[in-house]
């Protein structure tokens, strides 16, 4: 069932949060910026009487600022660049703002000191429930990605790299855009700043009216924000390619580190080189889907159809990785519901409603990860998930293939977490298009339960004793089904999920 209306408040959070955190471009240049042969320049040009795109608050998108960048921007040279950047995201979307979007920019240290902590206990006792639920059943998805294990926390590993890669964001609460600076005195990556510029005009003017369903799962979700990021990616890509060819663009040299993608063709983890803590990359790879994948779906729908064939793309957005992925918006996938099996010692984690979809996008960042990890092996080949060019260097402007063997076919999936006083479990149900399919995905599985040193119990019981992912797991196939049971020993499973104990109360 469909609505017509804002996005989701659990969509709107995502883009808060997660901010973005593309890698940053170049170095910022000392000194003041040189007059070029800019509309500006002309003597015959005035400004207009009405708002066309291309011009913003006295300043056409072609004009030369008389801007100092080395020590920082002064109010009044902050008030230009951004309204010379918002007449140059107009001519390079074709788009009109209809007002200016106030912009704050932060260093590093001052982001990190104002991030919203991981929502934990306190207030009163509902509400704090809810909130646990929440973390324990985010927790369970990390951990059954292979991402987070059960002695790590999740949700403070989440805030580290934001704390480390988050260039800038728009607040959708506050309507205003916070940009990042790896510098200090806080200097401004104009790049980045056509970006959230972007992300304001889409919150304010665009997705008000985009159709979404009713209690999106968090596929559905990473579906639509890779359409708002996608598209902000590919405006960010050209803007980009203007400031190299046209326009001189004030820029970050990012000497703090981003902790981004591997773009330099090395396949290495690239951590922040400040005094923040280092990136987690599995986490980064799953947050950084939307910006990869969903690029390249809006850059080909735009070759074939133009900014009208973008545009179109909101009035029935992607509502799964798999579309984003396979470009194919017809693609239908299952939702996966199942009774709760477990015993009278083990209780379902209910969030309203029950259950989380990881998708495939988090299945091939489970697999994709082996790529990053501390471990001298890979599941997973290098020219499988790095695009790269006959010299093996990585493309910078599409750098990551989620499509990967072990997560293609991919169905549907519903994980249910566990919980039984501190212990906790999982059982992760997921379809596929075809037996093959299916058995593919649970030979890969396999597979990595062996990369974590996993010992087979029995034909389909195998054990981690040992590391963050120590637990039993019971894997199970039947046709286009796949069944992954977690629990803290062997003997759990059953009653975590043995297709008997709770059926008749189910």
């Amino acid at each position: 069932m469909r609505q017509l209306g804002l996005l989701g408040l659990a969509l709107v959070l995502v883009v808060l949060l997660a901010g973005c955190n593309a890698v940053p471009i170049g170095a910022q240049e000392s000194g003041t910026l040189g007059v070029n042969d800019s509309l500006a320049g002309n003597a015959s040009v005035t400004n207009p009487t009405s708002d066309p795109q291309g011009w913003e608050d006295g300043f056409w998108y072609d004009e030369s600022l008389n801007v100092t960048t080395a020590d920082g921007l002064s109010d009044a040279e902050l008030d230009a660049v951004v309204a010379r950047a918002m007449a140059r995201v107009e001519q390079v979307r074709g788009v009109e703002f209809e007002r200016p979007v106030p912009v704050e920019l932060v260093t590093r240290s001052e982001y990190r000191n104002t991030m919203p902590a991981a929502a934990g206990g306190g207030g009163d006792t509902e509400a704090s429930a809810t909130l646990q639920a929440a973390a324990t059943e985010q927790a369970a998805r990390y951990e059954a990605l292979f991402l987070v294990g059960e002695s790590a926390d999740a949700q403070q590993q989440q805030s580290e790299n934001r704390g480390s890669t988050v260039q800038g964001y728009y607040d959708t609460q506050e309507d205003r855009i916070v940009i990042v600076s790896n510098s200090d005195p806080a200097r401004l990556n104009e790049v980045t700043l056509a970006q959230e510029l972007y992300h304001a005009y889409q919150f304010r003017q665009v997705l008000v009216s985009t159709p979404v369903p009713r209690n999106m799962n968090d596929d559905q979700v990473r579906g639509v924000i890779s359409l708002v990021e996608g598209d902000a990616n590919f405006v960010d890509r050209r803007y980009e390619q203007r400031c190299s060819t046209d326009w001189e663009c004030l820029e970050d040299d990012g000497t703090g580190g981003d902790g981004g993608a591997d773009e330099d063709g090395d396949g290495e983890t690239a951590a922040s080189t400040d005094d923040g803590p280092s990136v987690h990359m599995g986490l980064y790879l799953l947050s950084y889907f939307p910006y990869a994948e969903g690029e390249e779906l809006v850059h080909d729908i735009y070759a074939e159809d133009g900014w009208e064939g973008v545009d179109d793309l909101y009035d029935d957005p992607p509502l799964s990785s798999e579309q984003v992925i396979e470009q194919d918006l017809d693609a239908e996938s299952d939702l996966v519901q199942e009774p709760d099996r477990s015993s009278q010692a083990w209780e379902r984690v209910d969030v309203g409603p029950p259950g989380s979809t990881l998708g495939e996008a988090g299945i091939a960042t489970m697999f994709a990860y082996t790529l990053y990890d501390d471990r001298n092996a890979t599941l997973v080949s290098r020219e499988d998930f790095l695009n790269t060019d006959a010299n093996g260097s990585v493309n910078s402007s599409n750098p990551l293939d989620y499509d990967l063997p072990p997560s293609d076919g991919w169905a549907g999936d519903t994980l249910y977490a566990y919980q039984n006083g501190d212990q906790t479990g999982y059982v992760w149900h997921t379809t596929w298009d075809s037996d093959a399919d299916a058995r593919e995905f649970a030979d890969a599985y396999r597979e990595l339960l062996r990369y974590h040193d996993a010992e087979q119990v029995d034909e389909n019981t195998f054990l981690i004793l040992q590391g963050p992912f120590a637990d039993a797991f019971r894997v199970t196939v039947e046709g286009k089904q796949v069944t992954i049971v977690n629990g803290p020993a062997p003997s759990t499973l059953s009653g975590i999920h043995d297709g008997t104990a709770n059926a008749s109360a189910a």
